[in-house]
C-alpha cells in the first residue's frame, strides 16, 4: 500500500509540474505574454482550480516557474517530462521541508530545469 501511495503523490505532483509547465509556455508563446504575468495567471488558474489541494497549488506554480525559462529550451516532449517528474520528485520529498522558507518553489524549479541539462548531459 505504501508504494502505490508513493507513486500516486509523485504523479500527482509531476503532472500538476507538467501542467503549470506548459500552460506558461503556452501562454508566452501563442498569446505573447511576457513570462511574469503567464506565470501569474497560471498561478491564479491553478490556485482557483485547486482551491482545496495546497499541493497541487504548489507544484503547477512551480511548473509555472519552470516554464518561465526560454521555450527553445525543451526539445521535445521527453525533455518536458524529464523536467516534471523530476520537479515532481523533489517536491514530494521537500513537502514537510524548508516549510516557511521563500524561495523553495524556485529552488525546486531550477533544480528540475538542471536535472535536463544532467539528463542531455548523459544520454545524448
Amino acid at each position: 500500500m505504501f508504494k502505490s501511495n508513493l507513486l500516486h503523490y509523485i504523479l500527482g505532483y509531476s503532472l500538476s509540474f507538467l501542467l503549470g509547465c506548459t500552460l506558461c509556455n503556452f501562454l508566452f508563446i501563442y498569446f505573447d505574454l511576457n513570462m511574469v504575468l503567464s506565470s501569474s495567471l497560471v498561478g491564479l488558474v491553478g490556485s482557483l482550480a485547486f482551491f482545496k489541494n495546497k499541493e497541487a497549488q504548489a507544484a503547477i506554480f512551480c511548473g509555472s516557474f519552470a516554464g518561465m525559462s526560454d521555450p527553445n529550451l525543451f526539445y521535445d516532449w521527453t525533455e518536458l517530462l524529464v523536467i516534471s517528474f523530476a520537479g515532481g520528485l523533489i517536491l514530494f520529498f521537500l513537502r514537510k521541508k524548508l516549510i516557511g522558507l521563500g524561495g523553495k518553489l524556485g529552488a525546486v524549479a531550477f533544480s528540475s530545469l538542471l536535472s535536463l541539462l544532467l539528463f542531455r548531459g548523459v544520454f545524448k
